[in-house]
């Protein structure tokens, strides 16, 4: 049975987005018991200081379903105020899969467990004992590679029925909804339709359909559209996947975009966003060669131009020599253009990642602001330099834009990464402040909370995380990581 604490002089922040409030809180059996003014419990009490005490914060763009396996410490996560991870974003997924795909995702990891269905992936997740907890979505891109391949065409009856299967059993064993990556393949071939009839399935779960959309440059506005259209003709919510203006061409259109979610939502649809607080990005060189990024008059490119002095190398498992360096870097000492040293680089290691530089501080802060935006860091735990929002997104949100910038009150940016991103994803028993609710809570210092990752040294925690408790227990306890590791499955309620 798990300890009672008692929260002392704690600033309140419920999760709402109302103003805090001073109070104690009585955690017990894994629980919130009860808030207000307790004394005289028999709990292990810890005099919170008048620091901040929020609910844990829920990442609503995560790429973490082999990381827990992997790296179960979560560290990265966990030590930024992360007790909740939404996985299986952008088309990503588990089912169907094969050991070899994976290893090619987590090349330093010899050995995956096997399983033929999410509820055994679930139960393996549950057992790995990981420090955080995880919600999943059912990701296109695996389901269309084992029935349709890399065909640009629909799918046929008995392959939507195929499709349609594997949805439903993610549904029933309690995915939170279901995700496309419109620019990877094999999601790239899919047209409108096919993802309509495929996110019908989720809408009788009240699944949320999330989408890394095809177009986040020249076609910013068309791509919204599109995937306003797929929620509103399959009848369910809609999540569009970090909000972004790439491309400085396109810079400013956040207006335009912004604008067709507040319309949509004036129609009665359930349309949201998330962001990571750079204005950087990061995905596989891959993507960028094959979203035509190198052509500067190329308005089809998902990603807008690029530059190769604003594309650098965050990891290669073939060969880590290449981390650190930028592709222009590259083209020098290969004597090579752009689009030919990139290619020659993807002969060298096909998984190589990189971060790029295509966006303008005014978008990142408009799309903050507006009240339909929540919080996901979109970091990939995979060796090299990672994107530094991996380890320091949820504190920049607190620490920069709101503290610093006044760009969101603080309220604001806990309602964005706790209760707004739980009733999205319909997690009813955590995201708030509440009786009754799990027991997952981050205590924070409001005056020093800051990211320190960096796109040079981005393995660094964040300052002014005092402790973090999950499902109850201290998972993080004077700014230092336990042995606990109490993460579970989160399911839809």
């Amino acid at each position: 049975m798990n300890k009672k604490y008692l929260l002392k002089n704690a600033t309140i922040y419920d999760g709402s987005g109302s103003n805090p409030f001073k109070g104690n809180l009585l955690i017990n059996n894994g629980k919130i018991e009860e808030i207000g003014n307790i004394d005289n419990v028999d709990a292990e009490v810890i005099d919170i200081k008048n620091k901040a005490l929020s609910p844990g914060f829920i990442d609503m763009h995560a790429h973490d379903d082999i990381a827990m396996f992997v790296y179960p410490d979560m560290d990265f996560k966990l030590m930024q105020g992360v007790t909740t991870n939404v996985n299986g974003n952008c088309g990503s997924g588990v089912i169907p899969h094969s050991s070899a795909d994976i290893i090619n995702w987590h090349p330093n990891f010899d050995g995956i467990p096997e399983w033929s269905s999410y509820g055994e992936y679930l139960e393996l997740v549950d057992k790995s004992k990981t420090s955080i907890h995880s919600a999943f979505l059912v990701g296109h891109g695996p389901i269309r590679k084992a029935t349709t391949g890399n065909e640009k065409r629909m799918p046929t009856q008995s392959e939507f029925d195929v499709m349609k299967a594997w949805i439903k059993e993610g549904m029933e064993e309690g995915a939170v909804g279901f995700s496309t990556g419109l620019i990877y393949e094999p999601g790239r071939y899919s047209n409108t339709e096919e993802l309509i009839e495929l996110s019908k399935v989720i809408s009788s779960y009240n699944g949320v359909y999330f989408s890394h959309m095809r177009n986040e440059a020249g076609h910013l506005i068309r791509s919204i559209e599109e995937t306003i259209r797929i929620g509103e003709e399959a009848g369910c919510s809609i999540e569009i996947s970090h909000h972004k203006v790439s491309g400085q061409e396109n810079w400013g259109k956040s207006v335009e975009s912004l604008n067709s979610i507040e319309e949509a939502r004036s129609r009665g649809l359930n349309v949201h966003s998330d962001q990571y607080p750079y204005n950087a990005g990061s995905t596989s060189l891959f993507a960028v060669v094959q979203n035509n990024a190198f052509n500067e008059k190329s308005v089809d490119g998902g990603m807008g131009s690029q530059t190769g002095d604003k594309i650098l190398i965050a990891g290669s498992a073939k060969d880590p020599s290449l981390v650190g360096k930028t592709l222009g870097d590259l083209c020098d000492e290969y004597d090579l253009p752009e689009q030919e040293a990139a290619e020659k680089l993807l002969k060298i290691d096909s998984g190589i990642f990189v971060v790029t530089e295509g966006m303008v501080e005014d978008d990142v802060a408009r799309i903050l602001a507006h009240p339909t935006t929540m919080i996901g860091s979109d970091g990939v735990p995979l060796p090299g330099n990672p994107h530094p929002r991996l380890y320091g997104c949820f504190p920049r949100v607190l620490g920069k834009y709101s503290r610093e910038e006044g760009v969101i009150s603080m309220q604001e940016a806990i309602h964005k990464m706790t209760g707004q991103s739980a009733e999205k994803v319909n997690l009813n028993d955590r995201g708030f402040i509440r009786p009754g609710l799990n027991a997952d809570i981050v205590i924070f210092d409001e005056d020093t909370i800051i990211d320190k990752a960096t796109y040079e040294k981005p393995r660094a925690y964040p300052e002014g995380i005092i402790h973090v408790f999950v499902n109850g227990e201290l998972a993080v306890e004077d700014g230092k990581q336990t042995d606990l590791r109490a993460g579970k499955v989160a399911r839809r309620s």
